[in-house]
C-alpha cells in the first residue's frame, strides 16, 4: 500500500484553506464595493434633487422678475386679474400666457412633490398656494375653468381644484400668503 502524500502547505495552511480564505476575502471585497456604490448613488441622488430644486427656482425667478422689473406686466397682472379694466386682445393673450407660466411652474413643483423629489406637502405650501391666489381672482378663475383640461394632467387639476376648495372653505384671504 502506498502512503497518501500530504497536501502542500503555505504559511501553515493547506491549499484548501487558502482557497476558503480567498473566497471570504473576495466576498468582503464585493460587500465593500456595494457599500461604496450605494454611497455614490445616494450622493448623486442628492445632487440631482438639488438640481431639480434649482431648476424650479429658476422658473419662478423668471416669472417674478418679469413682474418686478416691468411695470406694464405688473399692471397687467393686477388690473387684468381683478377685471378692473377690459383687456384688448393683445393684453388678454399676455395675461393668459402669464397664467399659463404660473400654472406650468406650479405643475413642476407638484410633479416633483409627487415623485418624492420634494417633501410631501411642498406643492400645497408653495407653488399651489401662489397659483391658487391668482386663480381665486375673477379673471384667474375664468382662465382656469377654460385651461385646466388643456395641457395639464388630471391629477394636477384635481389637486389644484382641491386646494382652491380648501382655501375657499377656510376663507383664506389673498393677502394671507
Amino acid at each position: 500500500m502506498r502512503a497518501i502524500a500530504a497536501s502542500p502547505k503555505v504559511a501553515g495552511m493547506s491549499l484548501e484553506q487558502l482557497s476558503y480564505l480567498a473566497q471570504i476575502l473576495g466576498s468582503v471585497g464585493v460587500v465593500v464595493s456595494l457599500l461604496f456604490v450605494a454611497s455614490q448613488i445616494r450622493q448623486n441622488t442628492r445632487a440631482l434633487e438639488r438640481n431639480e430644486h434649482n431648476s424650479t427656482m429658476a422658473q419662478w425667478t423668471v416669472l417674478r422678475q418679469a413682474i418686478a422689473t416691468h411695470r406694464d406686466v405688473a399692471e397687467l397682472m393686477t388690473t387684468g386679474l381683478d377685471g378692473e379694466r377690459t383687456l384688448d386682445a393683445a393684453d388678454h393673450l399676455r395675461l393668459e400666457n402669464m397664467l399659463q407660466e404660473y400654472a406650468w411652474a406650479s405643475f413642476h413643483i407638484w410633479d416633483r412633490t409627487q415623485r418624492g423629489v420634494f417633501p410631501k406637502g411642498t406643492f400645497e405650501a408653495t407653488g399651489g398656494v401662489m397659483l391658487c391666489d391668482l386663480l381665486r381672482m375673477p379673471q384667474g378663475g375664468a382662465w382656469w375653468q377654460r385651461a385646466k383640461h388643456k395641457g395639464f394632467i388630471p391629477g394636477f387639476v384635481v389637486d389644484v381644484d382641491a386646494l382652491l376648495a380648501s382655501m375657499a372653505g377656510s376663507d383664506q384671504s389673498l393677502d394671507a400668503h
